[in-house]
């Protein structure tokens, strides 16, 4: 697409540059790229703010809440007043309606809802989760996927009205309409309840997709975009010298990865998989590749995230140590032929890849690259026949919590969704529950539980660890703010100005 056509600059539209479209309208189940429009248009009961030091929760759709001294009971005081942009009553029934439909779905982020056994409507605006086991609720109720309410009325609304994003929240934003691989329009919701008494919120948002990074850079440079997504690091030098445009930096709690298949020839070989990460030099690629967006990792999660501890078997670089592997998996060269899949519209990982060939070279690993955009590399990874040996990932939490990262990429799956790499170990499913349900009450021992899942799934060699990541902010030097929340990977336009408005 021409960067300079289709676009016109208007002060009340906040215009989003993003490499890759939605695939799941379903606020029940949407759990990827999704979050960017639907946090817009979607609130939870609670949201975390976590950008100081100590983490809090905050109001949404409840203004507070209590738990019983057991951590089975807990009940919130519902926001009145509140209004689905359909005009449905957010109340306790909308709340009830939402957490069983939800739990009913068995996709995407519904598993957060697993431990409720019911949803009691005690008034109105007055709801009790009733729980079977003890695990922190409030952190489940401001998750970024799954927790999102929406209105009753979409038990009447037909699959297609769904799929294409009609469904009512009750966000600053609502629904316009969606031009698939094109572009995402919300617009301003009049009656939301926090109000519109100020003259610098925008009345709509535009979410334009541009898979190549370079009309990404031209948009954001020319005006024609507010805020741009994944410019690669090699670029922003001559933004951060553009007139115009502000480049920023904020901590996250997101990380890039290597998923190793575990169940295709010749990844299976566990020795194999310690060989490729043998020749993973994170040092150099942190260093030269991510720079400022990121900084080596010291485990499998982000190392400012929660209750991590780092662990002590993370393998290292070393071409020696690589080669000893590959004797080690009683396989010729010949026979050791790997393809890796990485997101094309990335920068870091392409040269990510690159380097990775190169050293894999090196001890003998012949590798096929496999460049594409994130929503057809997943797909076709959801299929063993058509998965790659090694896929490359992002993950941000859905909950603020490390089980996050365990339970969504190693749990045991009959039916991949992140878990990529086809990994199952029941000591593992068994150390994630109980480090989940220790997070509440025992929070010191859910961290030794952390410790050794990690060092297990190094040893089962699942992963490499790439990067922590910071947030990259690019935008218009008129946008006013923009802020670091670690537990949200996403942008809240409500939150933002233009400056002399």
């Amino acid at each position: 697409m021409s960067c300079t056509s289709e676009i016109k600059k208007n002060r009340d539209v906040f215009v989003i540059a993003t490499y890759d479209d939605v695939t799941d309208w379903d606020p029940a189940t949407a759990y990827s790229l999704e979050v960017l429009p639907m946090s817009n248009m979607y609130e939870p009961l609670l949201w975390m703010d976590a950008s100081g030091e100590e983490h809090k929760m905050t109001p949404g759709l409840a203004t507070s809440y209590t738990k019983s001294d057991d951590g089975l009971l807990w009940t919130f005081e519902l926001r009145k007043n509140v209004y689905f942009h359909d005009g449905q009553r957010f109340n306790a029934d909308a709340v009830k309606y939402v957490v069983d439909r939800n739990k009913s779905r068995y996709l995407g982020a519904s598993y957060i809802w697993s431990n409720v056994k019911e949803v009691r409507v005690d008034e109105e605006h007055r709801v009790t989760f009733i729980l079977d086991k003890a695990v922190p609720l409030d952190r489940i109720v401001s998750s970024q996927y799954g927790a999102w309410m929406y209105s009753p009325a979409t038990k009447n609304m037909s699959g297609d009205s769904i799929s294409r994003g009609y469904v009512a929240g009750t966000g600053p934003y609502k629904f316009k309409s969606w031009q698939r691989n094109h572009q995402i329009e919300l617009a301003r919701n009049n009656k939301y309840w926090r109000g519109w008494e100020q003259t610098h919120y925008f009345e709509t948002i535009q979410i334009r997709v541009v898979s190549e990074s370079s009309t990404r850079l031209q948009m954001i440079e020319s005006g024609l975009a507010d805020y741009a997504v994944l410019i690669p690091n090699q670029l922003l030098k001559k933004l951060k010298e553009t007139d115009g445009v502000r480049v920023s930096f904020f901590p996250a709690w997101i990380n890039h990865f290597y998923l190793l298949n575990t169940k295709k020839h010749p990844t299976d070989n566990v020795f194999i998989r310690r060989a490729i990460a043998a020749a993973f030099d994170r040092k150099k690629i942190n260093q030269y590749i991510y720079r400022d967006l990121g900084r080596e990792p010291t485990g499998l999660i982000p190392s400012n995230t929660p209750l991590f501890v780092a662990p002590d078997n993370l393998i290292s670089f070393d071409l020696e140590k690589s080669n000893k592997y590959i004797k080690q998996s009683g396989l010729s060269n010949k026979e050791i032929n790997i393809d890796l899949s990485y997101v094309s519209t990335s920068e870091e990982y392409r040269l990510t890849a690159l380097t990775m060939f190169d050293n894999l070279r090196k001890v003998g690993i012949n590798t096929k690259l496999k460049p594409g955009l994130w929503s057809t590399n997943w797909e076709k990874a959801k299929n063993l026949q058509t998965a790659p040996n090694i896929i490359s990932m992002a993950w941000w939490p859905t909950y603020a919590s490390p089980s996050d990262w365990f339970f969504g990429l190693y749990e045991t799956q009959q039916n991949p969704l992140f878990n990529l790499s086809y990994y199952s170990n029941p000591e593992v499913d068994s150390l994630i529950a109980i480090a989940w349900e220790q997070e509440a009450t025992n929070p010191q021992i859910a961290k030794k539980h952390y410790k050794a899942i990690q060092e297990k799934l190094i040893d089962d060699c699942v992963v490499i660890p790439a990067s922590d990541l910071s947030v990259q902010s690019v935008s218009r030097s008129d946008i006013q703010g923009l802020r670091a929340n670690p537990a949200y990977s996403t942008l809240l336009v409500y939150n933002l100005q233009r400056e002399n408005d």
